[in-house]
C-alpha cells in the first residue's frame, strides 16, 4: 500500500510539472508614455551557442510588439538592410551608444534593443527548455532607457511547453504585455 501511494505521489508531482520563470524590471513610466513612439526592434544579439537564436527571439518580440501595442514599427527590411551594409557590427548593437547612433540614422525614436543569453534544452532526464533574454527600450532624442527586462525562464514537459520556440514566444508575448501594461 506505502508503495502505491509513494508511486501515486510521484505521478502527480510528475504531472504538475514545474517552471521556473525569474523576472528583472525596471520602467520610466513618465518618458515611456511622453509621446506616441516609432520603433525598431534590432536583431537581438546571440550569447548561446545556437544558432539564428538572437534572430528568431527578435522576431518573436518584433510580433509581439506590433500585436500588444500601438507603437509604429520600422519595417524589419529597412533595419536588415541598414545592418548588411556594414556600417554597424552586431555584437556593437549592446551599446548604447551604438543602438542610439543606429536608431538616429533609422529616423526611429525608439529603439528595442538586448540579448538571447539562454536558449537551449538542459542536459538530464526531462531535457526541459531554457530561455533567456534580455532587453531594453531606448529613447533616442533623450538617450535614456525607457524600460529593461531580463527574464530567464525553465520550462517543462508537463505544463505544455516543449519546445524552445514556445517556451520564447511565451516569454516575448509576457515581456510585451508586462511593457503594454505600464505604458498607459
Amino acid at each position: 500500500m506505502r508503495r502505491v501511494l509513494c508511486l501515486l505521489f510521484l505521478s502527480l508531482f510528475l504531472a504538475t510539472g514545474c517552471g521556473i520563470v525569474q523576472r528583472t524590471t525596471a520602467v520610466d513610466q513618465t518618458q515611456l508614455n511622453s509621446r506616441a513612439r516609432k520603433v525598431v526592434v534590432l536583431p537581438l544579439v546571440n550569447l548561446t551557442s545556437t544558432p539564428n537564436a538572437g534572430r528568431i527571439v527578435g522576431e518573436l518580440l518584433s510580433t509581439e510588439i506590433i500585436a500588444q501595442t500601438d507603437f509604429r514599427m520600422l519595417e524589419r527590411s529597412e533595419m536588415m538592410e541598414y545592418l548588411s551594409s556594414g556600417k554597424i557590427e552586431m555584437e556593437e548593437v549592446l551599446e548604447k551608444s551604438a543602438a542610439a547612433r543606429m536608431g538616429r540614422e533609422l529616423g526611429v525614436d525608439t529603439v528595442v534593443y538586448g540579448a538571447v543569453t539562454e536558449f537551449r534544452y538542459k542536459k538530464g532526464v526531462d531535457e526541459d527548455p531554457v530561455v533567456g533574454i534580455s532587453v531594453k527600450m531606448l529613447d533616442i532624442p533623450e538617450t535614456r532607457i525607457l524600460w529593461a527586462e531580463s527574464v530567464t525562464a525553465t520550462g517543462s514537459m508537463y505544463t505544455g511547453r516543449t519546445s524552445l520556440s514556445s517556451l520564447a514566444h511565451m516569454l516575448c508575448a509576457d515581456i510585451v504585455k508586462t511593457l503594454a501594461s505600464k505604458k498607459k
